[in-house]
């Protein structure tokens, strides 16, 4: 009787840290851990696609100077808002500044740096299944020593107990013929449009004065038909800033569907891998900005890995806050009243820098109050209480 050997299996890739999936959190995270005390660690980032085209433009409000500053393509320190009723504004901003950074720059800058670092790897393709200590590729399986960082396994927001609405939107880079923006004057939100029951604005990011992005986004349950959000940015065109389709020529177009959700994530769900970005609820509940929030939680995750401490609650997020992102979404997904006129009462009645303060959760429990008394009663209070009645009794 001979005896079988099993086969000695050679060259098994492992690293320290592999992600799963190479975008914004992803490249921000290993940005990180590269200026940290665990730039020897081995890293392998795993993404199907090449980061080498502006698919991504992400705004922000900070005040400061931020991790990214270098980037930042264009900022402001005022914006036009339209809103209902009439309330048209140049709201000036005196503390905060609107940043935007385009995603090409955003991979430009990154990637590079992580490249020489000879212990970070990259490589192009696509994951199909997460272990607690491998990830396979339609290649390969890689195994993980520490952790595998998650950001590709995006939970479905579809319990009925929560709140899941949709931001999604669609953006045209154009260029005009003749000079109509004014490259200091944004406008951060115009409600000028049919809100159909749901939230809808425009908003124009000028980058020269025959240069800007002009951005159709809807807050809703549902997703439009793809032709629907072309008629509404050529309708917005053409009626507000007076447009014909010969007069202007689309060089860029971004379309993005970002989930707007207080389902609770458990970003340690399994043992050896942490979910990160959209995946880990990182995308604020309320308004689905979600860059500046991530850059702190990921900074908060590297410090807790230096100190050997990770904790599942490493975002550190605030109950109260969570509360209120619940109420909002509460008033908008039950209609308890036209939500342009949600955002209208905030920017009309409250300086901008305290508007921004408090979506970026940067405020105290008083400047919450206040801010929460300039807007209409009844909506929120019913919303207030059906939130407590839901999660909590």
């Amino acid at each position: 009787m001979k005896l079988k050997f099993m086969p000695i299996q050679e060259n098994i890739q492992k690293y320290d840290y592999i992600f799963a999936g190479g975008g914004m959190a992803a490249l921000s995270l290993a940005y990180y851990l590269n200026n940290s005390s665990l730039h020897s660690k081995s890293i392998l980032i795993i993404d199907q696609f090449e980061k080498n085209s502006n698919d991504h433009t992400w705004c922000f409000w900070e005040n400061g100077i931020g991790a990214f500053e270098e980037i930042v393509y264009r900022k402001w320190n005022g914006f036009w808002f339209h809103g209902a009723e009439n309330f048209s504004e140049f709201l000036q901003i005196n503390e905060y500044e609107y940043k935007m950074i385009r995603s090409i720059d955003f991979y430009d800058f990154i990637i590079p740096k992580l490249k020489q670092n000879p212990n970070i790897h990259f490589a192009k393709e696509k994951v199909v299944s997460i272990d607690r200590n491998s990830v396979k590729t339609e290649q390969n399986q890689y195994f993980s020593k520490e952790l595998i960082f998650d950001s590709i396994s995006i939970p479905k927001f579809n319990k009925p107990q929560y709140h899941n609405i949709l931001q999604h939107f669609l953006g045209w880079n154009i260029e005009v013929k003749k000079p109509i923006f004014d490259q200091k004057k944004p406008t951060l939100f115009d409600f000028r449009i049919n809100q159909k029951t749901e939230c809808r604005f425009v908003y124009i990011l000028p980058e020269t004065e025959k240069k800007a992005l002009v951005e159709f986004t809807i807050f809703s349950e549902n997703l439009l038909k793809k032709e629907e959000y072309q008629i509404e940015l050529i309708k917005y065109l053409e009626n507000k800033l007076g447009l014909k389709s010969d007069e202007y020529e689309i060089t860029e177009t971004e379309f993005g569907v970002i989930p707007m959700s207080d389902e609770p994530i458990d970003i340690l769900q399994k043992k050896g891998i942490i979910k990160i970005g959209t995946a880990a609820g990182f995308v604020k509940p309320s308004t689905g900005y979600s860059f500046y929030r991530t850059q702190n939680y990921l900074k908060k995750l590297v410090k807790q890995l230096e100190n050997n401490e990770l904790s599942r609650n490493f975002t550190n997020q605030n109950n109260w806050k969570k509360y209120l992102d619940s109420v909002l979404l509460n008033v908008m997904q039950n209609k308890r009243m036209p939500q342009d006129m949600i955002f209208t009462n905030l920017f009309e009645k409250n300086k901008a820098d305290r508007v921004f303060k408090f979506l970026n959760e940067e405020t105290s429990l008083w400047e919450d109050i206040k801010l929460m008394n300039t807007v209409p009663k009844l909506p929120f209070i019913k919303s207030a209480f059906k939130v407590i009645l839901t999660k909590f009794i």
